[in-house]
Order: C-alpha cells, then sequence, then structure tokens
C-alpha cells in the first residue's frame, strides 16, 4: 500500500515537472545562443541569445501586465525575455514604430508547439495563455 502512494505521488510529482518545463520552455521564446551576432529569420540576437521576434507598434505598445514596475528587473533575463516583451513591452522598451510582428513563441529548440495546442486557443482556462503565446496559430493577430 505505501508503494502505491508512492507511485501515484511520483507520477504526479513527474506530471506536474513535465508542465512546469513545457510552460517554461513555451515562455522564453529562445532558441540558443547568437552567432557573430546573427540569428536565423524570425529571430533577434539580444544579450547574446536568439529570441523569437516580438514587437509592437508605437501606438499599440502598451503594458499587458498590471506589475510591470515590480517584474522590470526580469526585462533582460534570458528565461523570461519573450514573455516580458509580450506582457511589458513599454516597460522594457521594446516599443517601435515598426510593424507588428506576429509570431507563435518556440521552445528551445526552435520548434512551435502551438501547432499540436490548436485545441486549446478557445478554451477559456488557456485563452490568454494561447494568445500570449500562440498568437498566429490562434488567428489572434492585429492586421496592419
Amino acid at each position: 500500500m505505501l508503494s502505491d502512494r508512492f507511485a501515484r505521488a511520483s507520477t504526479s510529482m513527474l506530471f506536474k515537472l513535465a508542465l512546469l518545463f513545457f510552460v517554461t520552455s513555451l515562455a522564453s521564446g529562445q532558441l540558443g545562443p547568437c552567432i557573430a551576432s546573427q540569428c536565423p529569420t524570425g529571430y533577434t540576437c539580444t544579450n547574446s541569445f536568439c529570441y523569437a521576434t516580438v514587437t509592437t507598434t508605437a501606438s499599440s505598445c502598451s503594458d499587458i501586465a498590471t506589475n510591470c514596475a515590480t517584474l522590470s528587473y526580469l526585462c533582460s533575463n534570458t528565461l523570461y525575455y519573450s514573455l516580458m516583451t509580450t506582457q511589458c513591452g513599454r516597460t522594457c522598451g521594446r516599443c517601435t514604430t515598426s510593424s507588428s510582428t506576429c509570431v507563435d513563441l518556440t521552445k528551445s529548440n526552435g520548434v512551435s508547439d502551438c501547432p499540436n495546442l490548436a485545441y486549446l486557443c478557445n478554451n477559456s482556462l488557456y485563452y490568454t495563455l494561447m494568445t500570449q503565446q500562440c498568437p498566429k496559430t490562434c488567428g489572434r493577430c492585429s492586421s496592419g
């Protein structure tokens, strides 16, 4: 009976760790290190790492999260770069006058799980997360 409880606890812990890894890798949008300060198309070299390009237009650039000022120390953190750009673009100084680029965030291997997760686009529990992480797949890119 003790081994059954241990097995259930271990399975639960493994699931939680896998979920945490998935969310962290999806949120980072990091491809890997820049090579000679260059990244593949669709990525920008920042702090020596390639991140999925996330830009907003100056007129629509704002902070989505309400605690951006408090979290501003994460603006240049490699794990949170793309998430902070999406959520706290104004605070992190990532507003540009160029047109908006709408891309799905990618895992560290450069591949997006968004097409496989498209069924979550309109799920009320995941709507906000999917809009932030998979705007292209979910059809939430604004035109212009």
